[in-house]
């Protein structure tokens, strides 16, 4: 059961929004790895707006992924 979370906007600056379009891709096989992290979802609100919105069963895993 998760317990805490995390939601995080991320804004590319103007002419980047391809690359962190890819880094937001890549960073599933890191999420895939983390054990703690139960879900974690990817949103795209413009072309240049995202957010991650990721849940965990406790303030460790939590903190775990902070700093992973």
């Amino acid at each position: 059961m998760a317990t805490v979370g995390l939601l995080v906007r991320l804004t590319a600056k103007p002419g980047k929004e391809a690359e962190l379009t890819e880094l937001l891709e890549e960073a599933l096989s890191l999420v895939e790895n983390e054990p703690a992290t139960t879900a974690w979802f990817v949103v795209r609100f413009t072309q240049a707006s995202f957010g991650i919105f990721d849940v965990f069963p406790d303030d460790a895993g939590r903190r775990a992924n902070l700093v992973g």
